[in-house]
C-alpha cells in the first residue's frame, strides 16, 4: 500500500516537472511610442520689451529775467510755439519808472559834464595867461573826467532800463510746444522764477527704465525699434543717446534715452511707446520645448533617438536659459539629432520606442 502510494506522488512531480519544462518565456512589451523633433541650430536673437513714454530731447524752463507781477499768459499747456512769440507779460509800471529815472540821470550827467567842460575851458585860458595855477587847473581837469565817468555809468544805466523793458516780455526763443505750466497772472514773480517749460519738437525720444541685469544688453544691441500704441503699424529706429549714472531710488533701475531721428509730427509728447531692444546670441542655439527637458544625475538632460536601433538614450545638455514653453540649447547634442519631446519621465536607457506620426 506504502509503496503504490509513493509511485503515484513521484509520476504527479514528474508530471507538473514536464509541464514547466514547456511553457514558453514572457514576450516582450510592445515599443513606446513618443514623439520626436529634429534638433536645428541656428544664430539667432533675442528680444526683449520696455514700456516707455516719447518725451523732447530739449525741454527747458523760461522764466523772465526780471521781477514783477505777471499780468498775461498768452499760453496754455500743450500750445504750439513759434520762434520768437510772446508767452507772457509783466507788469510794465514800475519798469518804465526805471526807465525814466535812468532817463533823468542821464540828463543830469550830461549837464554836469558841460559845465565842468566850460569850467576848464575857462581855467585853461587863464593859466595860459598865467593867471591861474597849475594845480587848480589840474583840479578842473579830474573834475572833468569825473563828469565823463558819470556820463559813461548814467548812459550805461539808462540803456539796461530800455533792455529791462523788454523783458517784461517772455519770449519764445525757439519753436516748440508747452508742457508745463507754472504761473498764472497776478503772481509775483522773481528774477529766474519759471513760469513755463517749453519743448522742442524737432528732436524726439522714448524714455524706458532699464533693471541693472539688462542693461549691458541694451548697450550692446544690435538693433532698437519703438513702437507707439497709438500707432502699432509702424516702427521707427532708434538708439541708445543716454545712460543715467545713477539708479532710481525707488524702482531701483536706470533711466535710458532712446534717440528717434525718423520721428515726425505724428509722434506726439507723452505717447506710450514700446522699445524693442534685439541682441545677437554669441553663438548659435537651438530651441526645443520645455516637455523635452528631463535630469540625469543632477543635470538637464534630453532623450536622443537612435534610427537604426529604434532604441533612445539619455545624454545631458548645456542650457543657456528658458522662456514659457521652450529652453534655450547651447550644447550637449548634435544638429540634426533627434530628441523626444513626449514621454521623457517614463522612458529608460536602451529602451526600444516607436515614433508617432507627426503633429500638424
Amino acid at each position: 500500500m506504502k509503496k503504490g502510494m509513493i509511485r503515484l506522488a513521484a509520476m504527479a512531480t514528474a508530471t507538473v516537472w514536464l509541464a514547466g519544462c514547456g511553457e514558453s518565456a514572457p514576450p516582450e512589451p510592445p515599443p513606446r511610442p513618443v514623439r520626436v523633433t529634429t534638433v536645428q541650430f541656428a544664430q539667432t536673437a533675442t528680444t526683449a520689451r520696455y514700456s516707455g513714454e516719447i518725451r523732447a530731447r530739449h525741454e527747458s524752463p523760461l522764466a523772465f529775467q526780471v521781477g514783477g507781477r505777471l499780468v498775461n499768459r498768452l499760453v496754455d499747456v500743450g500750445s504750439p510755439v513759434a520762434r520768437g512769440q510772446v508767452l507772457a507779460i509783466l507788469d510794465q509800471g514800475d519798469v518804465r519808472l526805471d526807465e525814466i529815472g535812468s532817463a533823468a540821470q542821464l540828463a543830469a550827467a550830461q549837464a554836469e559834464l558841460e559845465q565842468a567842460r566850460k569850467d576848464f575851458r575857462h581855467l585853461d585860458n587863464l593859466h595860459a595867461q598865467e593867471l591861474a595855477s597849475q594845480a587848480a587847473l589840474d583840479t578842473r581837469r579830474d573834475r572833468l573826467t569825473a563828469a565823463e565817468a558819470r556820463v559813461a555809468a548814467a548812459r550805461a544805466a539808462q540803456g539796461l532800463a530800455a533792455r529791462k523793458s523788454g523783458y517784461a516780455e517772455l519770449r519764445a526763443e525757439q519753436a516748440g510746444v508747452v508742457t508745463v505750466v507754472e504761473a498764472e497772472p497776478g503772481q509775483v514773480m522773481a528774477a529766474g522764477q519759471s513760469v513755463l517749460r517749453l519743448a522742442q519738437t524737432s528732436e524726439k525720444e522714448a524714455v524706458i527704465s532699464v533693471p541693472e541685469n539688462r542693461l549691458q544688453d541694451v548697450r550692446t544691441a544690435s538693433a532698437i525699434r519703438v513702437n507707439l500704441w497709438a500707432r502699432p503699424d509702424r516702427f521707427y529706429a532708434g538708439r541708445v543717446r543716454e545712460v543715467s549714472p545713477g539708479v532710481d531710488a525707488v524702482l531701483r533701475t536706470y533711466t535710458v534715452k532712446i534717440s528717434m531721428p525718423e520721428a515726425g509730427d505724428e509722434v506726439g509728447m507723452g505717447m506710450t511707446a514700446t522699445v524693442l531692444v534685439q541682441r545677437d546670441e554669441a553663438q548659435p542655439v537651438a530651441w526645443l520645448p520645455l516637455t523635452a527637458l528631463t535630469q540625469d544625475g543632477g543635470r538637464p538632460a534630453v532623450w536622443v533617438y537612435d534610427a537604426a536601433g529604434g532604441t533612445v538614450q539619455p545624454r545631458q545638455v548645456t542650457l543657456a536659459g528658458y522662456d514659457d514653453e521652450h529652453g534655450k540649447l547651447l550644447a550637449g547634442v548634435a544638429d540634426g539629432d533627434k530628441v523626444v519631446t513626449a514621454g521623457v519621465h517614463k522612458l529608460t536607457p536602451g529602451q526600444k520606442v516607436r515614433l508617432l506620426e507627426p503633429q500638424p
